[in-house]
Order: structure tokens, then sequence, then C-alpha cells
């Protein structure tokens, strides 16, 4: 029996559990739950199975990513896959037990930690991208026109076509198909920022995939294309606050200004725009704590 037989264990067990379990959540469980049963190994807690999992080796695993100054809300997630694989065998009263509080790790932040970017800004930034890699730079303004994570960006080359004839199609409402690369592969119908201007993004994408075997970035797999497409935008500074998920935010930000100024409240627009970006309306206030938050410092009790 090794560290690696208690991580299949483990992630056996976090499979029973209940919920919805899409591709990404359980890509980072499994490499999460394997780094826990590496631990409790190499630190003497030489356990077989998820049942024999008690408070004080939860407890060793939180007290040492807190020395190693990981934030509260990295510490809290990787818990959180441990309670995972405990509800999966029913142990889901003695999970709780061991609270955030109990271990040190409560009081973290939900809190987003990137900021909009203007579209000067982002401008110096695409422009930064592109002279590295002219595919990256294409890869941002769709992610800033769809409020697209990096990968469904990536991977719009498979329904380029469909979002130009969406786009083009005057009677139709705007809205594209977001289907590849989603969490959970679930897909969303969401607008872009500016018709005109997505459509002639989407051309040019279009042209520059034709040009490049069906790719946007020259990369065999989507793996190394996100490799590149990571080198890139940090090479052209986005990084921090800037990074490119902050793309997310600026969509949010606009989309929710624009849903106010048509009446709706900010609530209700959280709720609309969570859909936008592939959360599901029951994520309004997941929105209007990160992607949003600069939308709802101020007035929110009086404009809900």
């Amino acid at each position: 029996m090794s560290a690696e037989s208690l991580s299949t264990d483990l992630n056996r067990a976090a499979r029973r559990a209940r919920g919805k379990q899409g591709n990404k959540t359980v890509k980072g469980r499994t490499q999460s739950l394997g780094r826990f049963a590496a631990f409790l190994w190499r630190i003497g807690f030489q356990i077989h199975t998820t049942g024999q999992i008690k408070e004080k080796h939860i407890q060793a695993w939180a007290s040492d990513m807190c020395a190693r100054n990981l934030e509260k809300r990295t510490v809290a997630n990787n818990i959180a896959h441990i309670r995972t694989a405990l509800e999966g065998i029913h142990r889901r009263y003695f999970a709780d037990k061991v609270s955030n509080a109990k271990l040190g790790i409560a009081g973290a932040s939900r809190a987003g930690t990137k900021v909009p970017v203007t579209l000067a800004e982002f401008e110096n930034y695409r422009a930064a991208a592109a002279e590295i890699d002219p595919g990256v730079g294409v890869v941002l303004e769709l992610e800033l026109e769809f409020g697209l994570r990096a990968e469904e960006a990536i991977r719009s080359v498979e329904s380029l076509r469909d979002w130009e004839r969406a786009l083009a199609n005057l009677i139709g409402d705007g809205y594209i198909v977001v289907t590849y690369g989603t969490k959970g592969g679930k897909s969303r119908r969401c607008p872009p920022l500016d018709r005109e201007r997505a459509l002639e993004r989407i051309r040019r994408a279009i042209a520059m995939m034709k040009a490049q075997r069906g790719r946007l970035i020259r990369k065999l797999d989507i793996e190394k294309a996100l490799e590149r497409y990571h080198y890139v935008v940090d090479a052209a500074g986005m990084n921090g606050e800037h990074a490119p998920h902050c793309l997310r935010y600026t969509y949010t930000v606009e989309m929710l200004r624009r849903l106010e100024a048509e009446g709706v409240s900010k609530r209700k627009a959280a709720e609309i725009v969570a859909t936008f970006l592939g959360h599901g309306d029951s994520r309004g206030t997941y929105v209007r704590t990160t992607y949003g938050a600069s939308e709802f410092a101020e007035g929110e009790a009086a404009n809900v």
C-alpha cells in the first residue's frame, strides 16, 4: 500500500458524493487529493482508506499549507475536496465538524482578485501580445467581447462560423452559443459587448484559422496552446490584477451597467450576467462579489 492507493480511494469516494462534478472540478480535486495523500505518507501517517482519515490528518494538512503561506481561500478549497471525499463514504457529519474555523482558515474572502480594464488598457495589452503571437491577440479579443475563459476562446475555432452567422443575421437576437471548453461541458448563450465589432473580430479570427490549419494558436493540442497563451500574455504584462481573467470582469461590469440602465435591479442583473458567464442564475451573489464587485461597492441596498 502507498500514497497512490490512498489517493485512488479518496478520489473514488469523492466521485460518489452528491452534486454536480464538472471535468475541471474533478481534475483539480484529483490533484488536490493526490497531494494530500502524498503529504500524509511523507510525514508518517500511513493510512490506506478514506475511512481512516481523522481530524489530526486534516489539521496537519491545513497547518502545512498555512506554513507555506498559501492563501486562506486556497487552503479552504483543498480542505473542501477532502470533505467531498468524506461525504462520498457517508462521513459528512464528521467532515463538517472539522470546520474552517476549527482549522484556523475561516474568513477567507471570495472577493475577486482582478479588476476590470479600460478599452485603452486592453488595446495596449492586446497589441503587445499580438506582436509576440498574433493568434493570442485574437484570442484576447474574443475573451473580452464575449466574456470567455481562455480555453473557451482558444477552442472557439469549432464555433466561429456559427457565431458569424448568428451575428450577421440582423433579425436574430445577436447571442452566440458557447459550447467548447466550458466548465462541465455546459453550453450557454451570451451577447457580445458590441455586435459590429464582435462580427469583425470573428471574421478576423476565421481568416487566421484558415491560415493556420484550423488553429488560432499554432500548437497541436489544447494543453500546449494554453501553455503558449499563458507565456505570451505574461510577457505582454497581463498579470496580477490585470491577468487575462480580468477581461471577464470588464465584460461583466459593462453588461451590469447596460441591464441596470434598462431598469433591471442590480440583483436580477447579476443573475442574468451569471448565465452569460456560464455560472447559472443561482450564482448572482458570486457575480456581485467577484466579477462585479466594483459595481456593487456602493448603494446596493438602495437599488436591489
